[in-house]
């Protein structure tokens, strides 16, 4: 089985994608489940988890790309052992299944991925090459960077997907492994820096995107073979931004907090902001309640703000620690205003034309449109399909 992640490729792209040769061929001989919701928060990480899992954040814990702390310079939640569920690799290699995965999040130094290029992000100071060899398999990492380097430029796209696609044929052609996993992220890169399609008009930096995917799409499924299982799937949309908001400031200026000569720090006192994309998290540390209430009618006053979230969505996207929750309007997202990102992901499921899509093609599986259709049934399908024990 070889499982393919489209990032960031919203259900509203499926049509464009439609136009291309090795997509369209794939969803002819596919089981095909569209306007799928994604999973909440509705960002990379915790969703390949999931995908990973058959499970919510808060069952596998991975509920944000990155830890809260340090605040202003936050860590990659990229270490496999902070997944607290089993994962189809874990189950697979149980079961003496070799597997293998290119840039698949949460998979850094992984004990049972045998073929592994994990996605890891070197810390201020550090050499990538060097973290990545540290974090996957070292031979076989070394070996694939000094043959296919030359498709590098740095972390640009669609270089980036070329190479982890030069990869992934390569570990399929010399290994065999019987379960695969490859996360191609051009389309995620170029929307955050250049936004979506606008209604019907196309973004020349998206259609460079979609024809990256394509070319190595058809490349990894010349290299599967016709035997091989294919699942593809998208993990969120995005919504086009034109303004990001920093909650972290009414902290800092409205004189909701006391603080130091020095003004609010995010985290002082034990209460900050966490930004995900298009929600935000307080938590409260210390502060008492009347505070909190104060904070929260900040919040709903401030521009660009939506609603707050539910109890239901808290818990299930891991953060029922949170004192609340709340999400942006269609063009704000939260984070560092200075970022200038021009559309991002991590909005709550109910937004307009931020669904999803997967497809399923293997032997015995029908062709065509399939009804009721959820990410979190990837996992628990590839198990039966392969007699894991997930």
């Amino acid at each position: 089985m070889l499982i393919i992640s489209f990032d960031a490729v919203g259900d509203a792209e499926f049509a464009v994608l439609q136009k291309y040769p090795a997509f369209s061929g794939l969803v002819k001989k596919s089981a095909l489940f569209r306007n799928v919701p994604s999973v909440f928060v509705s960002n990379t990480y915790p969703v390949h988890t999931s995908v990973a899992t058959g499970l919510k954040p808060e069952t596998h814990g991975i509920i944000a790309n990155t830890e809260p702390f340090p605040v202003n310079n936050p860590v990659w939640n990229s270490r496999e052992a902070g997944i607290r569920a089993k994962t189809l690799w874990q189950a697979a290699a149980e079961k003496g299944i070799t597997t293998a995965a290119v840039f698949w999040p949460v998979t850094a130094y992984s004990k049972t991925i045998r073929y592994n290029i994990p996605e890891v992000l070197a810390r201020p100071g550090k050499s990538q090459l060097l973290t990545s060899l540290q974090a996957g398999s070292t031979l076989l990492q070394l070996r694939l960077f000094l043959r296919y380097r030359k498709l590098l430029d740095g972390v640009r796209q669609p270089n980036l997907d070329n190479f982890a696609c030069a990869c992934m044929t390569d570990i399929l052609k010399k290994f065999n492994p019987g379960l695969a996993f490859i996360h191609l992220t051009a389309c995620d890169f170029l929307c955050h820096e250049h936004g979506r399609h606008h209604e019907g008009t196309e973004n020349p930096a998206l259609t460079k995107a979609f024809e990256s995917l394509d070319k190595n799409l058809d490349a990894l499924l010349k290299a599967a073979g016709d035997e091989r299982d294919i699942i593809l799937f998208s993990d969120h949309s995005q919504i086009n931004v034109h303004t990001v908001v920093d909650p972290n400031v009414i902290l800092k200026f409205r004189g909701l907090l006391p603080s130091s000569n020095d003004g609010y720090i995010p985290g002082e006192h034990g209460c900050y902001f966490e930004c995900c994309g298009g929600s935000a998290f307080l938590h409260k540390g210390t502060l008492p309640s009347e505070t909190v209430e104060n904070i929260r009618t900040a919040i709903e006053q401030s521009e660009g703000f939506r609603r707050f979230l539910s109890p239901d969505e808290l818990l299930a996207s891991g953060y029922s620690h949170a004192a609340f929750g709340f999400c942006a309007k269609v063009g704000y997202c939260y984070g560092k205003p200075q970022s200038g990102v021009k559309a991002n992901h991590g909005y709550p499921l109910d937004m307009p034309d931020y669904s999803v899509f997967y497809i399923i093609k293997g032997m015995g599986i029908q062709p065509g449109l399939m009804d009721n259709g959820s990410l979190l049934d990837i996992a628990p399908f590839a198990a039966k399909r392969m007699g894991l024990n997930l």
